[in-house]
């Protein structure tokens, strides 16, 4: 999805804005504008803006009113500070043109932050962010407890692991930049450090450039450089010489005042002649070259990278003869960085070299996480100094989340409803189908408890059942037991049974008959059945007229067969049983 990005660059004189349509895989420039910052006079009875309310702000006003809470006599407010001319640049370039944005991309002046690059043994971004501060400690000759740490990985170390860029920035100048960016009405999602710019804008311009060069954006205040070699990062530097020395230098010579002497340089000035306005140029840039010199120096002598090309922008970049100047006495060769296409739309009309070195950094800020400058990372917007609507993002998605739990936990609970409510009247289903079988089974009563009471006649049942179950070979039962003894025994003999015991497979008789020949007889018959495996007269004895006999008879193990065994076809399954006991 298309977004309106806003790169803006704030100098000191003028600011520079450029907005583009961006997608994924392209960005399409859709104005450049401009606004010149007002002087300090002009606008310093004007109340901001707006009125700015950023996170950055908050753990001091937080501490200030709990200290107004706790104090019996609060101290009056202090009055207001006025913001700097270019806030007001800024709000009345937006105002003016109606600029519809969705988001801007901004970066902090290069004084305010120092640079350093680190080598460390790993490529993670989260444990880099772990250890940063502790590497830090000796580093630098300051607390880090006022420092906000903002990093980039610029690539592998030669010796493995990572390249690491480290931006040490105040936290009260950041604080100060977003507060006046909010009076502006304005609140930035990146905010970039400006010397890191150039290495974007050289990326941007150059991203096959293979020798060693160095970017230079000459400025109203300060001059940034940023050197590339092979494609990687060597150095950042911001030197504090500006476009203000020179007009200080030429308003001394020609005993005129530095607004004239700046419209003087603009108009007609040039560094190569000999003329009053030449020499005061040259005496003007003399400590800035100074200064450019030894950094080069220092790079080839430290680094071992020799710069034999300047890349230059800014404004201050087109005074005349500058690029002569440089080449001389710098020995380089010197091109003016054309990161903008020449035939992109501007607000207000300006030929194209101006619109190069205007709008290359504003430009740059546009280009931040698209195409070449993907990898770009650096951004001073993290820690306490969040981006405030990516924390409303944040917190939205979070409460979206949170309403779709809580939706979900209600449809996990109406399916466990439903599904108890489903499964209740199942079972009350089944328990009416079990009450109906119950009393069809045992007429009666309807059962309280249909399935206890349901077990409990069918133990009933199946008790009486065995009773008279099914006990030795061929489906013998106890009234089959009976039954055999009453044909066994011949009709002749008078028999009295006493007892008649069946407990397992062993079957226990005892009774009187006339004589012991009886008894013989009786055994013969018993033995000729082939339910009783073994047949075994314990006792007999003549009692009166009669004799008294016992046996204990072994009944023969019931088979059940079927068709199919676990063998395969024609193989029988046995089970042995074990009969109720019965008595008689």
């Amino acid at each position: 999805m298309a977004q309106r990005i806003l790169g803006i660059d704030i100098g000191a004189t003028e600011v520079k804005a450029v907005l583009a349509e961006v997608t994924w895989r392209e960005v399409n420039v859709l104005g450049l504008y401009v606004e010149p910052v007002p002087a300090p006079e002009a606008v310093a009875h004007r109340l901001p803006p707006n009125e700015p309310d950023f996170p950055a702000a908050e753990p001091a006003e937080e501490a200030a009113e709990e200290l107004v809470d706790e104090s019996p006599e609060a101290a009056p407010p202090e009055p207001a500070e006025t913001p700097p001319p270019w806030v007001f640049a800024l709000a009345d370039m937006i105002k003016k043109h109606d600029i519809d944005y969705q988001e801007i991309h901004t970066a902090l002046p290069g004084p305010f932050a120092t640079a350093h690059t680190l080598t460390l043994p790993f490529e993670n971004r989260r444990r880099i962010e772990q250890v940063l501060p502790f590497e830090l400690e000796n580093l630098v000759p300051f607390e880090l407890d006022t420092m906000h740490i903002s990093f980039d990985v610029l690539g592998k170390a030669p010796e493995g692991g990572s390249q690491v860029l480290v931006c040490l920035t105040p936290k009260d100048k950041i604080a100060k930049f977003l507060k006046q960016l909010g009076q502006a009405g304005i609140d930035p999602r990146v905010v970039d450090f400006m010397p890191y710019s150039l290495y974007a804008a050289a990326k941007q311009a150059l991203p096959e450039e293979m020798g060693a060069c160095a970017v230079v954006d000459f400025g109203h205040t300060h001059t940034d450089l940023a050197v590339i070699n092979q494609g990687e990062l060597v150095t950042l530097r911001s030197i504090p010489r500006g476009g203000i020395n020179l007009d200080e230098e030429l308003a001394k010579a020609l005993s005129i005042d530095v607004a004239r002497a700046a419209a003087t340089k603009l108009e007609k000035a040039s560094v190569q002649t000999d003329d009053k306005v030449g020499q005061a140029l040259r005496r003007g840039l003399q400590p800035l070259l100074v200064r450019l010199r030894q950094t080069l120096q220092g790079i080839r002598s430290n680094d071992g990278v020799a710069v034999t090309r300047l890349l230059v922008t800014g404004r201050g970049s087109l005074l005349r003869g500058l690029d002569d100047l440089l080449a001389e006495e710098l020995s380089v060769e010197v091109q003016h960085l054309e990161p903008l296409p020449s035939d992109l739309p501007v607000s207000t009309p300006g030929d194209n070299e101006l619109d190069q070195a205007r709008f290359a950094l504003a430009n740059v800020l546009l280009y931040r996480g698209q195409g070449d400058l993907r990898a770009v990372r650096m951004n001073l917007r993290g820690g306490e100094f969040f981006y405030r609507r990516q924390r409303k993002a944040i917190q939205a998605s979070l409460r979206g989340l949170i309403a779709a739990g809580v939706i979900l936990g209600l449809l996990l609970g109406y399916n466990l409803v439903a599904s108890h409510i489903q499964k209740k009247r199942y079972y009350n289903a089944i328990s009416d189908q079990v009450v109906q079988i119950y009393l069809k089974a045992f007429p009666g009563a309807p059962p309280a408890q249909p399935v206890q009471q349901f077990r409990a006649q069918v133990s009933k049942t199946m008790a009486k059942y065995e009773t008279v179950g099914f006990f030795g070979e061929g489906d013998l039962r106890a009234v089959d037991i009976l039954k055999v003894l009453s044909q066994s025994i011949p009709p002749t003999l008078t028999v009295d049974f006493k007892k008649f015991s069946l407990k397992g497979d062993t079957l226990k008789l005892e009774g009187e008959c006339p004589g012991f020949a009886d008894i013989d007889r009786i055994e013969e018959a018993l033995n000729k059945f082939s339910g009783f495996k073994h047949v075994k007269k314990e006792s007999s004895q003549s009692v009166s007229e009669k004799v008294k006999f016992k046996f204990t008879i072994s009944l023969a193990e019931k088979r059940q067969t079927s068709a199919v065994g676990p063998g395969g076809p024609g193989r029988a399954k046995t089970k042995r049983t074990s009969p109720t006991p019965v008595d008689l």
